[in-house]
């Protein structure tokens, strides 16, 4: 048996801590070695993962790092597409390890023509109190949301994966990622490869581990860009938000509204505010009984970083780039 070829494309800005491991996991796929190529597309580090990748791209021909100037993933992705000399098209994450097996599962999925994208769960990990308490809120129900691509337990065919993994032709025909659509950028194209009868195959047996924010800034950070990216595609694709992505923003407008009355009564800022806390200790101590009670006082602070960050970036979102005005298919 011939195994296809397959570029591996990672998107890379100042990720010095985890690009090494990242693509020490990748070479050592259990795949044929000469059918893989990985393009690390540097979106203009100011750290050392430049150095770092040069230094690997010398003991490895395999490895090329390749300028992004436009600096997001998706632009990233689109001049990785253009250099791919692979008929098959893997995206990775810096921040992430993958299990040997990754690649040719995905291989195996799109070879026999289950789906034309095929991806996995975003496990988080952490390696400090903090970022293990960021992913056991992120791997929860409250957190996520009930987002599939962290929650799945069995394969399914759904709306987004983790990554992804298609045919180079694929990504051609549906003209590669929109570089408008940032931090979305891989639910925005999905939306176009659904719209054409695509299958998206989520696999949750597809090993890989992704660490999460370590720091609390940079998590806000994370997902108010999150909620100002989810209102970027739904300008786009209106059909594209879920009912539970708009509770974040509704309860960010609540809660102000809440606090402008609280001068003439205190009330509904009393009962809202009670009412969330209630909701966000009882998934804290939910969470911490699974995944370490220790990290409970952390989750307390955590659960409402993520679900306000998300609902100001997508009101701001709003502020910058209004409703949808066109339909989509």
């Amino acid at each position: 048996m011939e195994y296809p070829t397959v570029t591996i494309i990672i998107p890379m800005r100042n990720e010095e801590a985890f690009i090494a491991s990242c693509l020490a996991s990748l070479r050592a796929q259990r795949y044929q070695a000469d059918r893989l190529e990985f393009l690390v597309m540097d979106g203009d580090s100011t750290d050392r993962s430049a150095d770092i990748v040069t230094a690997i791209a010398g003991e490895d021909p395999r490895v090329r790092r390749i300028p992004n100037p436009g600096r997001t993933q998706a632009a990233g992705m689109n001049l990785g597409i253009a250099e791919a000399g692979g008929e098959i098209i893997v995206r990775a994450d810096a921040h992430a390890v993958y299990g040997p097996d990754y690649v040719g599962a995905c291989v195996r999925h799109l070879t026999a023509g289950e789906a034309e994208n095929v991806g996995g769960l975003q496990r988080g990990t952490g390696t400090t109190y903090f970022s293990r308490a960021v992913a056991a809120a992120q791997n929860s129900a409250f957190g996520a949301g009930g987002a599939a691509y962290r929650l799945a337990t069995a394969p399914c065919y759904t709306d987004t994966v983790w990554l992804g993994s298609w045919y180079k032709r694929t990504l051609v025909e549906i003209g590669g990622f929109n570089e408008w659509a940032v931090t979305n950028e891989d639910y925005e194209a999905n939306c176009r490869l659904r719209a054409r009868g695509g299958r998206i195959l989520l696999d949750p047996s597809l090993e890989s581990t992704y660490y999460v924010r370590g720091t609390l800034p940079l998590l806000w950070r994370q997902y108010f860009r999150y909620g100002l990216g989810k209102v970027r595609t739904w300008t786009l694709h209106p059909r594209s938000l879920k009912a539970r992505q708009i509770i974040p923003p509704l309860f960010v407008l609540a809660l102000l509204a809440a606090a402008a009355l609280a001068a003439l009564t205190p009330l509904p800022l009393r009962i809202l505010g009670g009412t969330y806390l209630l909701a966000a200790l009882l998934a804290a101590l939910h969470t911490g009984i699974r995944r370490g009670v220790s990290l409970i006082p952390a989750l307390l602070i955590i659960f409402p970083t993520m679900h306000l960050a998300w609902g100001l970036g997508f009101l701001w979102g709003l502020g910058r780039h209004g409703f949808p005005r066109r339909p989509t298919t």
